[in-house]
């Protein structure tokens, strides 16, 4: 197969990881076509131009052209990816019970990606019907603008501790544990204050912890729809550890700036002067900013065994990745190369950390030094479309 179809015109995110991986794609021999969700029509009729039968793959994120759009999708016939026998990798950067209502009417060939094994394994035991491609982890990028000079000393850089990243207010999630009753809602907060005791945690083990005491053994089916509904849990545990962990380093007295939407709502700030907000911004302009830190503060999205793209962007770029542990992440970087970890659990212990960080400007040197070659091997995105590749062609050569 040597031609392959992705998106643009979604989440900007998305569409900027699909970019870097199609450099190399074409690099391997791949014509890419980006078919364009804000200008579906247009797009459908290059798509069709474009696809070469037997010869074309699609390569998506998040179910981008999977959700029955007009320009792909046609009531009473179906997907063009069925009509054309095509192959649909799709790349899924969440947890699958944020999907559950998308993973349904899907094309014949599908391939299910998880960024986690703990979404892998979910996906394996709550999803059968479908065929669980493999694990590809988000990757990272080098920023290549005008002054992306990665070798910039820490002493020349600008910010001294940043975060890339949105925050929601806890309170927002109040009317979602509230939306049934009393009692669903101290169920719901059961699980919340176990995620918090316990961060370690995924939120399915602790949510089905709780449904079977509360509910005895029940069919897959219908927990994988109750766990569907408490997506909620997900997004505020996530939040409440990204504001507890910038909190508690503003109110130690150390500058951080949050690069992102929802920072000002921050609760319980002492020292407000040191919390230093930024606008929301995209992909590239993120990856500027984490080329002028010394280090990039990084709080999980509830990864527990995977790695989000924002540690492999701080290291790329040169700057100390501070973050919690992933079992995936501890295996591919240890202590000091590239990153430093704390513990959710001991948030007290953060402050020191950074502070002894930002006055030894050599470790933080050394620390990159180490780190940078590791990531640059295995972990861009260059790095993930060679894996696909090698999937893609393995998968051709079992059809054939």
């Amino acid at each position: 197969m040597k031609r392959i179809v992705m998106f643009e015109g979604g989440v900007e995110t998305l569409t900027y990881f699909s970019k870097q991986m199609a450099k190399r794609f074409s690099e391997l021999g791949y014509s890419v076509f980006f078919f364009d969700l804000k200008q579906e029509g247009q797009s459908a009729r290059r798509l069709r131009k474009f696809i070469k039968p037997g010869e074309t793959v699609m390569i998506t994120f998040n179910f981008q052209g999977l959700e029955q759009e007009a320009g792909v999708y046609r009531e009473g016939i179906g997907y063009v990816w069925d009509e054309y026998r095509i192959p649909c990798y799709n790349i899924v950067a969440d947890h699958p019970y944020f999907y559950h209502e998308r993973l349904s009417n899907l094309p014949g060939d599908y391939h299910h990606i998880s960024i986690d094994r703990c979404h892998a394994q979910y996906f394996a035991e709550f999803y059968p019907e479908y065929a669980h491609a493999c694990f590809l982890p988000l990757a990272g990028t080098a920023y290549d603008g005008e002054e992306g000079d990665m070798a910039r000393p820490v002493s020349d850089r600008k910010y001294d501790v940043i975060l890339t990243g949105n925050y929601t207010k806890l309170s927002f999630f109040e009317p979602y544990i509230h939306w049934i009753n009393d009692e669903y809602a101290a169920f719901y907060r059961g699980i919340i204050d176990d995620l918090i005791r316990k961060p370690d945690e995924t939120v399915e083990q602790a949510a089905l912890r709780h449904c079977r005491r509360e509910m005895g053994e029940q069919p897959k089916d219908m927990l994988r729809i109750a766990l569907s509904k408490m997506i909620f849990i997900d997004l505020y545990i996530r939040n409440y550890w990204r504001g507890a962990a910038v909190r508690t380093l503003v109110n130690a007295g150390i500058p951080v700036h949050v690069v992102g939407k929802g920072w000002e709502e921050l609760a319980d700030i002492e020292c407000p002067e040191k919390l230093i907000c930024h606008p929301q911004t995209d992909s590239a302009e993120c990856l500027r900013m984490l080329a002028d830190a010394k280090v990039s503060l990084n709080v999980m999205p509830w990864f527990k065994d995977g790695a989000h793209d924002r540690v492999f962007n701080s290291v790329l770029n040169g700057a100390v990745c501070v973050t919690d542990r992933s079992r995936y992440l501890c295996e591919e970087l240890a202590e000091g190369e590239g990153v430093c970890y704390y513990d959710l659990a001991q948030l007290a212990a953060l402050p020191a950390l950074v502070k002894d960080l930002l006055q030894n400007e050599a470790r933080m040197q050394d620390i990159i030094a180490k780190g940078r070659p590791k990531v640059q091997a295995g972990h861009t995105w260059a790095v993930r479309a060679g894996q696909l590749d090698a999937w893609m062609k393995r998968g051709q050569a079992e059809q054939n």
